[in-house]
């Protein structure tokens, strides 16, 4: 008996290690735009909220950049005007749902079709 016992110690022992070394799922996402030049940036799955938010930043590559959406182990899309100048953005549980919450918001109060620039979801 004493033998099962520390078998069992020692391969409770080793999961633990093991689990502990297993990176966590990435949830966190983010989608910049900026206003004047219509650039968007976008990330997903990235380990904190910080890092996606620093991504997305980047991506979209001019200085007045703002974040209009940060999904947390949801979907999100962006949809906007063909010259970028109106957006709407949103986020929910399904790519489906989020594409089509992005466009009804595009389309208030904008001049033009709107058109869904990008969507995905975080893990």
């Amino acid at each position: 008996m004493r033998h099962a016992t520390s078998s069992t110690a020692a391969m409770l022992a080793l999961a633990s290690i093991l689990l502990s070394t297993t990176p966590a799922l990435a949830g966190y996402g983010a989608i910049a735009w900026d206003h004047d030049t219509g650039k968007r940036g976008w990330s997903w799955n990235e380990a904190t909220a910080q890092k996606a938010a620093e991504v997305a930043r980047s991506e979209c590559g001019a200085s007045g950049c703002k974040l209009v959406v940060r999904p947390t182990n949801l979907c999100a899309a962006l949809a906007t005007t063909a010259d970028g100048k109106f957006v709407g953005a949103a986020a929910r549980k399904t790519k489906d749902e989020a594409r089509l919450a992005a466009l009804a918001n595009c389309q208030k109060g904008k001049a033009g079709d709107c058109i869904v620039r990008v969507s995905d979801c975080n893990k």
